[in-house]
């Protein structure tokens, strides 16, 4: 058909600006526009006029191979134009800063307040406990020695290595849940030092 036949004619008519021809690409692709529903008129003529620019642009440069009628061809661009805008607009999704949560400390200041008043709370209820405690605990948690190389460090048994730190962390705990030696009530049978 496209050598010499009737789409060839459509395409010459339609490049040079006859009226009829410019009529009908235009009503296939305003059909197909409209088949998308768009809420927007305004939407409608822009795409109307991106597909029309597009037939333009692809059958000047001969890509228009005349598989199809002239105006099923616009059908197709005008499709694909809406359908790219569709994909485009589904990737385009717009972000409010202040509506998009955040992790860091900063953005949640009253858990960065109560979070740095418990921290506060625990260094104190650390200094609380006898210089040896603090010095097991420190080997242990901050500087990572096993049970066993802190029992050699002291010269003392796993076993008692395991016990002195359960014993400064139930103080600890009872500091920090404000059950220290200051309490008032009836008195428990607590280990106040860690030793």
């Amino acid at each position: 058909m496209s050598a010499g036949g009737v789409c060839d004619g459509e395409v010459e008519d339609f490049l040079r600006g006859d009226p009829a021809a410019l009529a009908a690409v235009y009503e296939a692709v305003r059909f197909a526009v409209r088949g998308f529903e768009f809420p927007d008129p305004a939407l409608d003529r822009e795409l109307t006029q991106e597909a029309l620019t597009r037939i333009f642009l692809n059958l000047s440069s001969g890509q228009f191979r005349g598989e199809a009628s002239l105006q099923t061809y616009a059908a197709w661009v005008a499709r694909y134009t809406c359908l790219g805008y569709l994909r485009q607009r589904r990737l385009e999704i717009e972000l409010d800063a202040e509506s998009v949560p955040s992790l860091e400390r900063w953005s949640h200041p009253e858990e960065s307040f109560l979070s740095s008043e418990e921290h506060l709370k625990n260094l104190e209820a650390f200094a609380k406990l006898p210089l040896d405690g603090r010095e097991l605990l420190r080997m242990i948690f901050v500087d990572r020695f096993s049970y066993r190389e802190v029992a050699l460090k002291l010269g003392i048994s796993v076993g008692a290595v395991k016990t002195r730190v359960h014993r400064c962390r139930t103080v600890l705990r009872d500091e920090a849940d404000g059950r220290g030696p200051a309490r008032a009530g009836p008195p428990k049978r607590r280990v106040r030092q860690c030793e």
